[in-house]
């Protein structure tokens, strides 16, 4: 199920070509991909991926990032990586993940949120365990979330309530981040009973709200290993950290630094893994002047 999701994306990619990056790839089998999942405006993100393709092996690992976590990758007051991408455009964000984790990253790619009301219409909505009663209103956001508790059939509208609510976990965004693995894992069941046909259908849909700079005999290529990748090759983690409360009253996912590097070295599948020094080596991730973020960051 997870390699068809995968694949969707993938080929979504197919529809926009950019240019070869500058830098060499490491070798010739492991590829990397950064990938954004935007709000309806466009100025934050929801969803951030690592993605490591192993092309030899047919390894595909996935490394979920909290869009919480706390990064200096400004000298702005505003530091979880929500807003990356915003500040920084494509190219330097791009640089600023690769330099922070310690991994070449080769690809880049955000989709709007907005598609996915249309993607998950054309596919008949999706069967979903909603875990609580989720009741939320942003208007600034034009954002209205109104979900019952229980097993619900989802269209697209709600399954779009679905993965942006947060409110009411405990975690905030580490549970959403669960419900959007939950959606994730019931969307890509509905694909696998999809034709080619629809498939294009769902391309076509999400091609607006798409940007990369994947060239496209590298879709192809990769669009072709995972034809042959079964779900038993598929892993997917989130980097271990915890939640911590920042001066101004905001809430931050400050990520344990060592866990981290260790996450990275079983997901994102360096050719040698990646040592201490080359992980966070200008410490974005650390605030050692707030002795609580510090703890975290530090934390065996």
């Amino acid at each position: 199920m997870k390699k068809r999701l995968f694949c969707l994306l993938v080929c979504i990619c197919l529809l926009f070509v950019g240019t070869v990056p500058t830098f060499a790839l490491e070798n010739d089998s492991v590829r990397r991909f950064l990938i954004f999942g935007c709000d309806e405006s466009g100025a934050l993100t929801d969803t951030i991926l690592l993605v490591a393709r192993n092309g030899k092996t047919g390894k595909t690992g996935v490394l979920q990032i909290p869009r919480d976590t706390y990064a200096a990758y400004t000298t702005g007051n505003y530091r979880k990586l929500n807003g990356a991408l915003r500040a920084l455009g494509d190219g330097d964000c791009k640089a600023f993940f690769s330099h922070a984790f310690g991994v070449p990253i080769h690809w880049f790619a955000s989709l709007n949120l907005k598609c996915v009301p249309a993607i998950v219409d054309a596919v008949g909505g999706v069967d979903l365990e909603v875990p609580m009663d989720m009741d939320y209103s942003d208007p600034a956001q034009n954002l209205e979330i109104h979900l019952q508790k229980g097993m619900q059939h989802l269209d697209g509208k709600a399954a779009l309530s679905f993965i942006r609510y947060r409110s009411g976990y405990v975690t905030a965004d580490l549970g959403r981040m669960q419900a959007q693995q939950n959606f994730l894992r019931a969307f890509a069941e509905k694909c696998g009973q999809l034709s080619s046909a629809t498939f294009m259908k769902l391309f076509l849909i999400a091609a607006p709200y798409m940007k990369t700079d994947l060239p496209i005999h590298e879709a192809i290529a990769l669009s072709q290993g995972l034809g042959k990748t079964g779900v038993e090759d598929l892993s997917f983690e989130s980097i271990p950290g915890e939640a911590v409360k920042g001066k101004s009253g905001a809430w931050y996912f400050v990520l344990s630094r060592n866990g981290t590097l260790a996450a990275v070295n079983r997901i994102l599948m360096p050719v040698l893994p990646v040592v201490d020094g080359n992980f966070d080596p200008d410490r974005v991730f650390d605030r050692p002047q707030n002795a609580a973020f510090h703890k975290i960051y530090s934390s065996p």
